[in-house]
């Protein structure tokens, strides 16, 4: 019995390891040599070569994204703690299939270390009998309880939330884009010596109302071809009234 606790436990903590391990490594073991003479070998990580974007691995890490910043290093124990367990069954069921058992247990090896593997292994029986689909953006939304703001403050993408739904957060997001991208533009003109609206508005020759030192409207002004007055006589027009 002693034999089957530490088989077990053994393999949980290989599967946790498993699971933290970073994305896009891999694991080689190079010889130390010095000339001819092998003096030993050592462990080296290499970075893999970049692969397409993967759907469960991308979803997954947001998951945990939003695990850290609710509840830190692991997960509570609480009623609804293995609501997370759910969630990454149901994922890990569309993407792995039959293999998908020993991937949600050592997932929850790591992030819920406290939970029983009869525990864990009750909520992956009840993931076996529910329609075998991927779950939405915004079912995962409701079922993690994002809220909107949660989910921007995240930048989490590939989970919906429960108080927004999809149509509005479209809108939202094309909002943002645009304010984005009028700020940027701003900036380039900026860049290039233009001024703004308020510094043109302020400086222009309108706001000056020159037009006021003869005591004129400005049409009038404009139609007797503008004329420009001494300088100190336009700082001191406000008293001046207007003729038509």
């Amino acid at each position: 019995m002693d034999r089957l606790v530490g088989t077990d436990e053994a393999q949980s903590e290989k599967r946790a390891e498993k699971a933290d391990r970073p994305e896009g490594l891999a694991r080689d073991v190079a010889a130390i040599k010095i000339g001819d003479c092998l003096l030993g070998y050592k462990a080296v990580q290499r970075r893999m070569r970049a692969s397409r974007w993967n759907h469960f691995r991308g979803r997954m890490r947001e998951i945990e994204k939003l695990i850290r910043h609710r509840h830190g290093d692991i997960v509570p124990e609480a009623d609804d703690a293995l609501i997370y367990v759910e969630v990454i069954a149901g994922l890990a069921l569309v993407e792995f299939k039959e293999e998908f058992v020993d991937v949600v247990l050592g997932w929850a090896a790591r992030w819920l270390p406290w939970a029983g593997k009869g525990d864990i292994e009750e909520v992956i029986y009840e993931r076996t009998k529910v329609r075998f689909s991927p779950l939405s953006a915004d079912a995962l939304g409701h079922a993690l309880h994002l809220s909107y703001v949660e989910r921007s403050a995240l930048n989490i993408r590939t989970i919906g939330a429960f108080d927004v739904p999809k149509r509005k957060r479209e809108k939202l997001q094309k909002e943002k884009r645009r304010q984005r991208d009028r700020s940027r533009k701003e900036e380039q003109r900026r860049a290039v010596g233009a001024r703004s609206r308020a510094d043109y508005l302020a400086h222009s020759l309108s706001a000056a109302r020159p037009g006021e030192a003869f005591g004129i409207s400005r049409r009038t002004w404009e139609r007797r071809g503008k004329p420009m007055p001494d300088p100190a006589t336009i700082s001191d027009c406000g008293s001046i009234s207007l003729a038509a």
